[in-house]
């Protein structure tokens, strides 16, 4: 009954549609038997377009996304209705109305090559004139062979390739913490980029590109750091969060006073081999050593006689300075709770050593407990001034008494000395702003 109620509808809406547009041209005197019918093993598909070359590619494109859709499971669509049938063998659904694809991504999918025009078994067009508007346009129906053994074969074709896919994203998600070279970083987002043009369903498309962001931003937890190996060598070694990385590309190397520069790599490092002999014992020497990876300038100054990163106090050579900013995500006055409060704060690298910044711990005035933020990971390197950005999550209650104008934070920074793993805590004894008082 339902069936014969969709036919009614179609007849309906095609007896219509005659009644405002006449047939001005048509390539057979006769309408074929399969139009607007079921056929066995076959895709009836109808399309209309300006041009008749216009409407053969939409047909051609129809038939595409019919046997996508048959074949792929996760396809991600923008869907509408429209009067038509869908036309298979042995089971295949059949039915009178199907959600056709408005908008589909491109799939890089093998079985696609062998949709084609000269596969079509019959055409049947009709060029149209509407009536009011003496607009003119074709109707073009395709007869395109497609049984349910040749679905089946495409299926299992697709799930195949389709695990394979799937298998190589989950490896390269895996390995983002496991980066043994840099050049792993780029051919990663190499590889994420191909992925990204396989996979057509919205959701592993934004999995896709949220894991090349992960990767792109590795670049940005680059650092080197190095030692002297004795008066005449210094060992420079690429961090990624902390641990060692091998490179390829050789770091440039300048000095104020020492010669015969040479730079040879060694065991994922590399040795700088110098000349000292023209180095003042009263004057700053220095090696200034830099390397760029992609779009990331890596640089350090070595102070000749000094081993930057073992030997002096980061302690003393981190300052914290300005003012600190707390700010709540959430604030609510009435109990006075916190929800997940940011801080920004200010470190001054006097000069430019390479340190790990682990956690900072403070004891905020008109907060009943510790505020912590743990997990930060970051690694410096640059001399000079260094933003640091933190998240505290979770709930805080803050008292009923407001903060003196003239109260401070105070605390502890925790950082690392990457190349000797010694943990040196910073104290902190600073102004700061928050969002939550008036």
């Amino acid at each position: 009954m339902k069936r014969l109620i969709t036919l009614a509808c179609m007849m309906l809406a095609i007896v219509t549609i005659y009644a405002q547009n006449k047939v001005v041209e048509s390539s057979a005197k006769k309408v074929p038997a399969w139009l607007g019918t079921a056929v066995e093993g076959k895709l009836v598909v109808s399309v209309t377009a300006p041009t008749l070359a216009q409407a053969q590619v939409k047909a051609m494109n129809e038939v595409t996304e019919r046997i996508i859709l048959s074949v792929a499971s996760n396809v991600s669509v923008t869907q509408r209705n429209v009067a038509s049938e869908t036309v298979t063998n042995d089971g295949v659904e059949s039915r009178d109305e199907y959600n056709r694809i408005a908008k589909m991504k491109s799939a890089n999918l093998p079985f696609l090559k062998g949709i084609s025009q000269a596969k079509v078994e019959e055409v049947y067009w009709r060029r149209m004139r509407d009536k009011q508007t003496k607009k003119e346009f074709y109707e073009y129906s395709v007869l395109y062979p497609y049984s349910r053994a040749e679905q089946r074969t495409l299926q299992s074709q697709f799930e195949k390739i389709d695990a394979e896919k799937v298998a190589q994203y989950q490896a390269l998600e895996d390995g983002i913490d496991d980066i043994a070279d840099v050049a792993d970083i780029k051919a990663a987002i190499t590889q994420l980029a191909a992925l990204k043009e396989y996979f057509f369903d919205d959701v592993r498309v934004k999995q896709t590109e949220g894991l090349m962001l992960r990767y792109r931003q590795l670049y940005d937890a680059l650092a080197i750091t190095g030692r002297f190996a004795d008066d005449n060598t210094y060992l420079v070694q690429v961090l990624l969060k902390g641990k060692p990385v091998r490179v390829a590309k050789v770091p440039t190397v300048k000095s104020n006073c020492a010669g015969q520069i040479s730079v040879e790599p060694q065991d994922g490092a590399f040795l700088i081999s110098f000349d000292a002999t023209d180095c003042l014992p009263e004057e700053e020497n220095f090696l200034d050593i830099q390397l760029r990876i992609e779009n990331k300038k890596l640089q350090q100054r070595a102070i000749i006689g000094v081993d930057a990163d073992a030997t002096i106090n980061i302690a003393q050579a981190v300052v914290p300075e300005g003012k600190i900013i707390l700010t709540a995500n959430a604030v609510n006055k009435q109990d006075r709770t916190l929800t997940d409060i940011n801080i920004r704060m200010t470190l001054n690298n006097r000069q430019g050593i390479t340190f790990g910044l682990k956690s900072i711990e403070l004891e905020v005035p008109e907060l009943t407990a510790p505020l912590v933020f743990d997990d930060i990971d970051a690694i410096f390197g640059s001399k000079g001034i260094i933003q640091v950005k933190a998240l505290a999550e979770g709930t805080m209650k803050a008292r009923t008494t407001k903060k003196s104008h003239f109260a401070f934070v105070k605390g502890t920074i925790t950082v690392v000395n990457p190349t000797t793993n010694g943990v040196e805590r910073i104290k902190v004894s600073l102004p700061y702003t928050t969002n939550w008082e008036e």
